[in-house]
């Protein structure tokens, strides 16, 4: 038994066109989505997917396949989706290290400063 989820964006960009085919006798249904419903099914799948990992271990994220997202601010393991890729552009590169930079000088300083009275 096996079936293929078709999904069709629209000319216009603004809905997708889901068909599902029908086993055997069944129909095929076709189900129309609008952009909070794409957004809505994606969020779904992503917590049934969240739920179907709970038993299982975490990957590590070196190696991972996948693909990169150029229009987004993060990356990381997302533990419903699974490995987020982005590519940073060169000054959001240089903002990222600098804050990181100011984040590790702020450890530092908090460090040195325990114990003292004032």
């Amino acid at each position: 038994m096996s079936s293929k989820i078709d999904l069709t964006l629209s000319e216009d960009n603004t809905t997708v066109q889901m068909t599902l085919p029908g086993q055997g006798d069944e129909p095929t249904v076709e189900v129309p989505l609008s952009l909070d419903e794409v957004t809505s099914l994606i969020t779904v799948l992503g917590r049934l997917r969240q739920t179907m990992m709970a038993d299982h271990e975490i990957p590590p994220i070196e190696g991972a396949t996948f693909t990169p997202v150029t229009r987004t601010r993060w990356a990381f393991q997302h533990p419903a989706y699974g490995p987020v890729g982005l590519v940073l552009a060169p000054q959001d590169a240089d903002r990222l290290g600098k804050a990181l930079q100011l984040h590790e000088q702020m450890r530092r300083d908090q460090k040195a400063s325990r114990g003292k009275l004032n």
